[in-house]
């Protein structure tokens, strides 16, 4: 049974992304990612970038797994972890119809973000490609 009254995510909006970070040690499942989505929708910043911090999640259900792969946005996502525990984790978002990489470099992943930097080679080819 989950306690709501401790989030499990948070989302920040900055002047140039959004930033939604989850808690450390979670089983995200469905309904997680849809909260998530309801949360980005309300925010009415939907054009931003979008930064999901994944860091030391327990398991991604399969059927959040499905919500995501579902879920499509108008701007990237890169999704921040920082071993290769998160980024197996996370892995099924390569078939995301959003533009979506995997980062454990923070200021690689905003760069990334940043309107025309996907487009620069150096700092793209430092980061971590969705490989499943």
């Amino acid at each position: 049974m989950r306690d709501d009254a401790d989030p499990r995510f948070s989302l920040i909006v900055l002047p140039t992304l959004l930033q939604l970070r989850w808690r450390r040690g979670l089983v995200i499942d469905r309904s997680d990612i849809a909260r998530a989505g309801s949360a980005v929708t309300a925010s009415d910043s939907g054009a931003l970038p979008l930064l999901v911090e994944v860091t030391a999640l327990r398991e991604v259900t399969w059927d959040a797994r499905e919500a995501f792969v579902a879920y499509a946005r108008p701007a990237p996502i890169a999704i921040l972890g920082s071993d290769a525990v998160d980024l197996v984790l996370t892995a099924f978002a390569v078939r995301s119809p959003t533009e979506t990489r995997f980062f454990t470099d923070r200021d690689e992943a905003v760069r990334w973000l940043l309107p025309g930097e996907r487009m620069q080679g150096p700092d793209v080819a430092h980061s971590e490609p969705w490989r499943p």
